[in-house]
């Protein structure tokens, strides 16, 4: 049987979670090298190369993905991040909290296509996507993606709505 092709991926990681992908590449027989950092900067972020086939980096580099959870986008005034990934949302769902409610666009994985939903976002939300109704929309139409909105938590439900 023939051997599976290698290849080289990169990743940037907090630096606290190296030990757990460490653990983690090792199960998938993945090497993995530090690459050394430049300048003065505060290390905040560490680059690690993935060696190894294909299918086995391609494997870590979903869990990896995975471990970081789902895409929030706080719309809200005054937020203290307008983007940010969490492990608190499901991977693969994005909520969008908005002072009249709570989008969550349900995407399917199979398809890569939580990676282009969320790759979009910062450009919507740059040229005033910045209403509930709009980043549906422009979700729905983009991607063809299934849009469920909620009324947030401890909010009434906006007019015409029971």
């Amino acid at each position: 049987m023939p051997e599976s092709a290698q290849t080289q991926a990169l990743v940037v990681l907090d630096p606290a979670h190296v030990p757990a992908t460490r653990e983690l590449a090792a199960t998938h027989g993945v090497e993995l090298h530090e690459v050394p950092r430049r300048g003065i900067e505060p290390v905040t972020t560490v680059t690690l190369v993935l060696m190894g086939a294909a299918t086995a980096v391609g494997a870590l580099q979903h869990a990896l993905e995975q471990r970081k959870g789902g895409q929030v986008i706080d719309l809200r005034p005054g937020a203290p991040r307008a983007l940010y990934r969490t492990p608190d949302v499901v991977y693969g769902t994005v909520v969008v909290l908005a002072a009249d409610g709570t989008v969550t666009v349900e995407v399917k994985e199979p398809d890569g296509m939580f990676g282009k939903v969320i790759s979009v976002l910062p450009n919507l939300l740059s040229a005033g996507g910045n209403g509930t109704d709009q980043v549906t929309a422009t979700v729905t139409a983009t991607f063809g993606a299934d849009v469920e909105v909620r009324p947030a938590t401890g909010r009434p439900a906006p007019d015409g709505e029971a």
